[in-house]
């Protein structure tokens, strides 16, 4: 018989509810996402644009927008997470709520603020021992620029920046705490996310003659995809960077993807650029005679305004998109942007595109991190001008005789040669290289340069166990440079060949950089240590051929194959390889979160010593601070107290090839022995630093002071000096020197709310740095900088200056007043050449603002450079020429002023012929002390529609300003314009392109 089964005697209610329990968790699980809305803000109700709202333990993300609104899906069963770089990140259950309001507490920025050091390590703020200088993507592209290097000036205390004068697409020159270098570079290194940049220059400026700047690497990088920079000033902040970092290091940090957030931006700015500062010309005399180059003739009406007629409107568009998203393992970013710009020289133009795509991927429950970026730059620059009296449309533009007709030369600036059957210049003066048509030049002595780069940066982090950390980095860097000038026939004997001239030149440049790095944090106790142990190395080759005419077969046909053979040149440059191999560790230690020490040490193996017995240097630092806010108590106003000290030595990079210099190999298979003797016992610039310095905050963070004093003393100088003949070698080099810097730099910062709608931040930047030339190598007097011939030179001599210039003065008596001798001319000084002045300023300073009302933004930033004397070789040859307005206003006083007195009776002299000053260059020194109005950015937040508003997050519109205005300047130019981003050159004019004013407008949009 079978027993009946029974079901176990449950409590029905029981069972309903544990059914419905069931079913109402089941439910939950499965119920749809809702949207969520809200806005954040901070404590005071201000909107924080841009802040991340995530769904926790999701791939869902979305960011405020300009009005600090978001929304977002959600289940309501889930948690949001809000963050915002300086508050406290907040968690908040969503439960049936639709909309939750957020606000975020600030956190404590000196504790909690981050910034980038050496080889791409991120340190806190506090315990950074050296000084450094952050600025925001955002603040660098607020007023665009083709380079944005040029934004750095007046942001940043102690870092001098100086724009080349080479038109659109030119080069920069960055100088941080003063020259050190006498032969070697003086600009800093560049690192991007932790790997060095090749920055290499096309720059072709050796002489006053002539000269031109193709542009450099940094300018390559597009600003939309910067995060941040950090410019580390001091050696004991770039000592891990060795023989590379004498000059200091910028840090430059790239944008990337953020994990739960989607987004696409988009902006485009648009400038017009105009010219702001021309010569000033006389419109009183004409030429002397019909056929006169020069303006010292008859009284004239008017004349025409040739000058402003040449000069056209320069224009620059940037466009830029970015895609950015992530989720919890993966990130990517990529952007396209684009940039053309035209210079106001005619023809003068620059064609940019920049692509970037970056993906980070994490795996092993986060262990191991993947990075990679690719980069792909394609730019070319048309028709750069030329610099200096030769070549240059300037010179002809300017010196034309006042009074004669320019049109004919403007309209028809080339006539058909029926002899010839080809156009030459049309053009009254065919005797000077100074003379000649600038409509000519523009359009028929061309030149461009193209530049194809490849960026490819590769890492792998690994967490080998709980604060060990391993790193490989890998990264190439090729550029392709291909430069062509074309040379038609019909220019001026002097500056072509009759048949036209063809110059080519192509170089591929390559560097190579990988590094392993093991980094270790460990607490003992009260004690923190964080060490670092790695190696790197760095190989750079260099390969290309130019071809350069002396003369065509056939007029006009630019190819290799019409180069005459018998008059060309053909050159072939040998493979230049050089190879820099590294050992590196630093030490770190904290104690109490109140006492820092670092302690570097890195061992520089280079290829550029094989042939010398000290093939490798040691570069260490030490340095400390303590945090006397956290040691003591300190009164209520005083936030954050920080002294620091350091001590470091850095190198600079050696020239490649001087230990065991190459023969040259040129057309027709002719050998070009090298006429230098080897340098087998060479030896690396050395640079010594100290650096004290103070950081102190107040009120809460809202007014904050840092103070740093420098000394550096670099050895090991470079000087080519001339041999004895005989010896199979015209000269060789040898090691000396001291060159030594020594200043201040001072950051004062005031962030102020006045309301919960208006803020208003300032800061100040203040340098002051003195250069001295200690001493120069056994055996040297003195070392010129520049060779030139055409009354600027540029000297090294012990107790001078770096920058100092030297030319022809006028001789005085004992009371100062200029001897005249015979036929009324001031007498010269015979002999040697004399100290004129120094190029660089005394001191520095830069004044920023920002205020914020509501959605309205306004900031501006004014800077001056106090001190320094500039010459204008321009002002030169226009006062010889008798173009100048000063000329003609000395004529029509009678002459020239002049505090003279006759050499032979005695007789004071009040007035001299215009024309006796333009031969001495003492004559053409200027105060070099300007201060301007730089940048200006009036911004406003627009509003959207709700239904906008969930596609269009932010909408920003902001008008733009550049060099708006000059508030002091004395010289005929703008001194910030350097004729030459080398060595030499410093403080000079050679009918350089005028300085611009800009004007424009920016639109940023995002989604």
């Amino acid at each position: 018989m079978h027993k009946k089964f029974k079901l176990p005697d449950f409590n029905l209610r029981a069972l309903c509810l544990l059914i419905g329990f069931l079913g109402s968790t089941l439910f939950c699980f499965a119920q749809e996402p809702v949207v969520i809305k809200g806005i954040v803000t901070d404590n005071k109700g201000g909107a924080l644009s841009g802040a991340g709202i995530k769904v926790k333990g999701t791939t869902t993300g979305t960011a405020a927008d300009a009005a600090g609104r978001y929304s977002i899906k959600a289940a309501p069963n889930g948690t949001l997470v809000i963050s915002y770089s300086g508050f406290e990140t907040q968690e908040i259950s969503i439960g049936n709520r639709t909309t939750i309001d957020v606000k975020l507490a600030e956190s404590n920025k000196t504790l909690n603020e981050v910034v980038v050091s050496a080889l791409g390590i991120e340190k806190d703020a506090k315990a950074v021992t050296y000084s450094t200088q952050k600025i925001s993507g955002d603040e660098l592209k607020k007023v665009p620029e083709t380079n944005f290097m040029n934004n750095l000036s007046g942001k940043i205390a102690g870092v001098e920046i100086n724009r080349s004068a080479s038109g659109v697409g030119g080069s920069v020159k960055v100088v941080i705490r003063g020259n050190k270098s006498a032969a070697g570079g003086n600009q800093p290194l560049y690192v991007v996310d932790g790997v060095p940049l090749a920055n290499l220059s096309t720059e072709q400026v050796n002489s006053t003659y002539s000269g031109r700047d193709g542009g450099d690497g940094i300018s390559n990088i597009n600003p939309d995809d910067i995060e941040s920079i950090n410019v580390l000033k001091g050696p004991a902040g770039a000592a891990l960077y060795g023989s590379q970092a004498a000059n200091g290091v910028i840090l430059i940090t790239t944008k990337k993807g953020r994990s739960g957030i989607s987004k696409i931006d988009f902006s485009s700015s648009f400038t017009a650029d105009k010219a702001a500062y021309t010569p000033k010309l006389q419109s009183s005399f004409g030429p002397t005679t019909i056929t006169s180059e020069d303006s010292w003739g008859a009284p004239i009406t008017e004349a025409q305004d040739n000058v402003g007629d040449f000069f056209r409107t320069g224009k620059t568009m940037v466009n830029n998109i970015s895609f950015s998203s992530g989720s919890e393992k993966t990130t990517n970013y990529f952007t396209y942007a684009n940039t053309i710009a035209n210079g106001i020289l005619p023809n003068n133009k620059l064609s940019r595109h920049n692509f970037d795509v970056r993906q980070m991927a994490s795996f092993l429950n986060g262990r191991l991190s993947l990075d990679a970026h690719l980069s792909f730059i394609i730019q070319q620059t048309d028709n750069s001008p030329a610099l200096g009296l030769t070549s240059n449309p300037l010179t002809g533009l300017y010196l034309f005789p006042r009074g004669r007709d320019f049109t004919p030369y403007k309209e028809n600036w080339s006539v058909y040669n029926p002899e010839r059957k080809l156009d030459v210049q049309n053009w009254p003066f065919n005797s000077s290289v100074l003379q000649v048509n600038p409509y000519w030049l523009i359009n028929k002595f061309t030149n461009t340069d193209k530049r194809h780069r490849t960026m490819f940066n590769t890492s792998a982090k690994y967490e080998v166990m709980p604060g060990m950390h391993f790193q490989m980095r890998g990264n190439m860097d090729r550029t392709n440079f291909v430069g062509e000038t074309k040379i038609y026939a019909g220019t001026i004997a002097g500056l072509a060949s009759p048949n036209g001239d063809y110059i080519l030149s192509n170089v591929t440049a390559t560097q190579l950089y990988g590094d392993a790095i093991l980094t270790y944090v460990k607490s003992l106790g009260k004690i923190k240590f964080n060490g670092t142990l790695g190696s790197s190395i760095t190989d750079t080759r260099f390969s290309g051929e130019s071809f350069v005419s002396r003369g065509l077969y056939v007029a006009n046909k630019f190819t290799i194959q019409n180069i005459m053979q018998s008059t060309g040149s053909f050159n072939t440059m040998p493979e230049m390889r050089q190879q820099l191999q590294a050992a590196f560790t630093s030490l770190s230690f904290s104690y109490k979160d109140w006492a820092y020490l670092d302690v570097t040490g890195r061992n520089d193996w280079s290829s550029n010593l094989s042939f010398t017995p000290n093939g490798s240097y040691f570069y260490p630092s030490v340095a400390g601070n303590i945090i006397l806010s956290s040691l003591v108590k300190l009164p209520t106003a005083i936030t954050f107290a920080k002294f620091r000290g350091s001590y470091a030595i850095v190198g600079n990079s050696v020239p490649v090839y001087v230990t065991n210099p190459l023969n040259g190999l040129n057309s027709g298979g002719v050998i070009t022995f090298n006429t230098t003797a080897p340098f087998t016992d060479l030896k690396p610039e050395k640079t010594k630093a100290l650096e004290l310095g103070t950081e102190l905050r107040f009120l809460k963070d809202k007014l904050k002071f840092d103070l740093s004093y420098y000394k550096t003393n670099t050895t090991n100088q470079f000087f080519s000096i001339f041999v004895p003949p005989g010896t199979g070698y015209s000269k060789r080099f040898v090691n000396g020197g001291d060159i030594q810097n020594s200043g201040i730099e001072a950051m004062l910062s005031f962030d102020s709310e006045f309301s919960k709608k208006v803020k208003w931040t300032t800061t100040v930047n203040f340098a002051a740095n003195r250069n001295k030339v200690i001493k120069l190598a056994d055996g040297i007097d003195e070392f010129m900088l520049t060779d030139d011939v055409n009354f600027y030179l540029s000297i090294l001599k012990v107790g001078g200056s770096y920058g100092d210039i030297y030319g022809t003065t006028l001789q005085k008596n004992e009371d100062g007043k200029i001897l005249i001798g015979a036929g009324g001319l001031p007498m010269q000084k015979v002999g040697a050449p004399e100290f004129l002045g120094n190029a660089n300023p005394k001191f520095t300073i830069g004044w920023n603002n920002s205020f914020s009302y509501k959605k309205l933004s306004l900031s501006f930033l004014v800077d001056a450079k106090i001190g320094g004397k500039v010459m204008s070789l321009t002002q030169q040859t226009l006062d010889s020429y008798g173009v100048s307005k000063a000329s003609g206003d000395a004529r029509l006083n009678g002459g020239s002023d002049i505090d003279g007195i006759d050499a032979v009776t005695g007789e004071p002299v009040t007035k001299i012929s215009p024309r006796a000053l333009y031969g001495v260059t003492s004559s053409y020194m200027f105060n070099a002390t300007n201060a301007r109005i730089r940048e200006v950015s009036i911004g406003y937040n627009l509003f959207t529609s709700k239904i906008i508003s969930s596609y269009v997050k932010n909408v920003r519109v902001s008008v733009v300003a550049r060099n708006l205005a000059y508030l002091y300047l004395k010289a005929p130019f703008d001194p910030d314009l350097a004729y030459s981003v080398g060595n030499g050159f410093s403080g000079i004019d050679v009918f350089g392109p005028p300085a611009t004013r800009s004007f424009g407008m920016s639109l940023n949009v995002g989604f």
